[in-house]
């Protein structure tokens, strides 16, 4: 995969996200615009795009191992990260002289110990979907991207078990938070429950329907763009670049997640010979920079909001620099 190539990918993917931050900067979209179309996103868009990818494959044994091999390697990955991420931030926050941890202004309005919580869970969670899904359909064009999308399936599934599980864990720490429900019961999972019927039976899909399907699963990609581009008119760019914190976090997710990823699936590949498209899959999800979910939990459950924007939007905008370039080890798969 040349650099030109992705390079290229990665910008078309920044030029959809053009009219959104136009239109927020011109004050032409309402405040609550953001939260209308992630809501699009998560329930209509995303999983109506995995069962159109689901139904446009044709049911392989080798696929369904591939499946269950994707599902334990993203697990394995996720959680290798975690201890990543937390081991940068393992030194203890000061504390002032009621024991309470200092408030850092740089950081943003929270207290440090809340931004460290904020900047692990940054350097872990990635976005697999709202970035992760355009960039795979950008680098598999047409029906190519029905395999990869397939194995993103099945990590952001993972990728949910786990962000409700130890990721609420790290942002509270407190397991009364953890919700098990919402882990399993989600767009993901129950898009994944409708496509695999339709999958393992070879159902084929009635032409209008499956038509249908697809024009609302096609509008994944523009929404998501959208929806980053908003959310970088919503805030001072500067703002970005005041918190050490912030760029270590940056640092984990855009730099140390991706070549881990890339040691340890070529460590697996010499002793169990893995797919290539399902590396390259991993790989490029891995890639990606934060997940928008850190501001969603950050917001819930009372952590630092401003240390989750800021690592998720300078995540999103180094990664236009970062993703191309480690999109060259996909030759050396």
């Amino acid at each position: 995969m040349d650099f030109l190539t992705s390079l290229t990918s990665v910008g078309l993917l920044v030029a959809l996200a053009i009219p959104g931050y136009i239109l927020k900067k011109l004050k032409m979209l309402p405040e609550n615009i953001t939260s209308g179309l992630v809501t699009v996103l998560l329930y209509v868009a995303m999983p109506f795009l995995t069962i159109k990818s689901f139904a446009e494959k044709t049911f392989e044994p080798e696929l369904l191992l591939n499946m269950g091999i994707a599902a334990a390697l993203s697990l394995l990955l996720i959680a290798g990260v975690f201890f990543i991420s937390k081991l940068c931030f393992i030194f203890p926050v000061s504390k002032g002289a009621s024991g309470a941890p200092q408030a850092v202004a740089a950081d943003g309005a929270g207290t440090a110990e809340s931004v460290r919580k904020v900047c692990v869970t940054a350097g872990y969670l990635n976005n697999c979907a709202f970035m992760g899904i355009p960039m795979l359909k950008a680098l598999f064009p047409g029906t190519a991207s029905a395999e990869p999308i397939i194995y993103s399936a099945v990590f952001t599934v993972v990728f949910n078990i786990l962000a409700w599980t130890l990721s609420v864990y790290s942002m509270t720490g407190d397991t009364r938070f953890i919700s098990v429900k919402k882990a399993i019961l989600n767009p993901p999972t129950v898009a994944l429950a409708v496509a695999l019927p339709v999958f393992f039976t070879g159902f084929v899909l009635p032409a209008p329907v499956l038509t249908a399907v697809g024009f609302l699963g096609e509008l994944t990609t523009p929404l998501s763009m959208m929806v980053m581009g908003i959310r970088l008119a919503e805030i001072r760019l500067l703002d970005l670049f005041k918190s050490y914190r912030v760029y270590i976090s940056v640092g984990v997710k855009l730099i140390v997640a991706p070549l881990v990823t890339f040691g340890f699936l070529s460590l697996i590949n010499l002793i169990f010979p893995l797919n290539s498209v399902l590396f390259i899959t991993l790989y490029i999800i891995m890639a990606m920079p934060s997940a928008s979910t850190v501001i969603m939990f950050a917001e819930r459950f009372g952590a630092d909001r401003a240390a989750a924007v800021k690592c998720v939007l300078l995540s999103s905008l180094l990664s236009i620099v970062t993703i191309p370039v480690l999109m060259l080890m996909c030759n050396l798969i």
